[in-house]
Order: C-alpha cells, then sequence, then structure tokens
C-alpha cells in the first residue's frame, strides 16, 4: 500500500476511503482503489489500474492527499532521479455517483538549467480555466470521468 486517505466524498455523512496501491510488476503504475461508506460498510466502488507513476525509491513514490475542500487528489513525481524532475497532481471529485478528474496540475524542471526548463501549470478541468507559467489560459471543459482518465488525457497546454 502506497497511500490511504478518507472522506465524505458523495456528501451521505460516511467516511469513504482511497487506497492507492503498488503495481502487480514494474511495467505497470500504481493504482487507485476507491469505498464509498454504506450503512457502517465499505462498498466497493471503483478501481483505477495505471493512475499514478511509481518509482521504488523516496522522491518517485506516489501518495494520496486531500484537498482543502475535501476532494481526493494522487501525487506521482519523480524529485530524486536524473536531471528532469517533475509532479503531477490529478484532483479528483465525485459527482452525478461518478469520480470525475476535475483538475489537473504539473510542475518540472531541469536541475542543471533551472532558469530555461521550468514549467508550471494547473488547469480546473471543469471549467477550461488554467494557469501556465503565469499566464492565464482556457481549454475546453472536461468531465472525464475517473474510470476513462488516461495519461494522454492531459491537457496539451501543460506539455506543450
Amino acid at each position: 500500500m502506497l497511500g490511504y486517505v478518507s472522506g465524505d466524498w458523495n456528501d451521505d455523512g460516511g467516511m469513504d476511503s482511497a487506497i492507492l496501491v503498488s503495481p502487480d510488476n514494474e511495467d505497470e503504475d500504481a493504482g487507485l482503489y476507491i469505498y464509498l461508506e454504506e450503512d457502517n460498510n465499505a462498498q466497493f466502488e471503483i478501481f483505477k489500474p495505471n493512475l499514478a507513476w511509481s518509482g521504488m525509491l523516496w522522491g518517485t513514490k506516489p501518495s494520496l492527499g486531500l484537498t482543502a475542500s475535501g476532494s481526493l487528489q494522487v501525487l506521482s513525481q519523480n524529485q530524486a532521479i536524473g536531471r528532469n524532475r517533475w509532479s503531477q497532481k490529478l484532483t479528483i471529485a465525485y459527482r452525478n455517483k461518478h469520480f470525475i478528474v476535475a483538475g489537473y496540475t504539473y510542475e518540472a524542471y531541469d536541475t542543471l538549467e533551472p532558469e530555461t526548463g521550468e514549467i508550471s501549470c494547473d488547469v480546473n478541468l471543469l471549467t477550461g480555466k488554467g494557469v501556465r507559467d503565469g499566464k492565464s489560459f482556457k481549454t475546453k471543459k472536461m468531465k472525464i470521468k475517473l474510470a476513462d482518465w488516461t495519461h494522454e488525457s492531459a491537457p496539451k497546454q501543460c506539455h506543450e
């Protein structure tokens, strides 16, 4: 297990939970289990395999967190290996009985040339409003279910 958090994501008063698990083999990424509490019992809601890149060293292991408003966040990162360091944060919200990816944050820098290779991008996928390197931009509004999210789902503005 790589991480565990709980919160009331479906606003029913129960403590729902999320568990980030190690991949089964080195060709896969970490997976996410989400359970919703119903009648004091955890009911399996979704398993999303290959959600977060996972390394073996400190600074490369993914983790879970919560936003100030209680949404789930999945962080993956490489802060330990090579000159290209990066972090990616997915904000996951519960809407209309589905978990969706509501936000995407990506930061990267080159440890040998930190002034020239730095990227900072944060997008609210539900509104389409984002900020890339301090400049606002607008993209298509997206309501991507967690089950449908892939690495290619990330806004292109964050990786141009």
